[in-house]
């Protein structure tokens, strides 16, 4: 069996960066279906993949990672001053 040795892609390495367990993936097929765009997980990790030439996907994945890495950094931030305050 042949093993894929390319580096990963650019949505994969945002992917890696939000770790394990992160919802990224399921909240943006959500955002997708609120916007009446359906697709499958599947269809979502090919996007990510760089084997999909859906732009909505991809565009609608960058939109949510970038949410969640602002909420992230707010977090931190609001820790950051109650840990100051305290």
């Amino acid at each position: 069996m042949e093993q894929n040795t390319n580096s990963p892609t650019e949505f994969q390495q945002i992917l890696q960066r939000l770790g394990t367990g992160n919802t990224v993936v399921r909240d943006t097929i959500q955002l997708l279906a609120e916007r009446g765009v359906k697709v499958s997980r599947s269809a979502m990790y090919q996007a990510l993949d760089g084997r999909s030439n859906r732009k909505e996907l991809i565009e609608a994945f960058l939109e949510t990672a970038e949410a969640e890495l602002e909420r992230r950094r707010q977090v931190r931030e609001r820790a950051a001053r109650l840990i100051n305050e305290a």
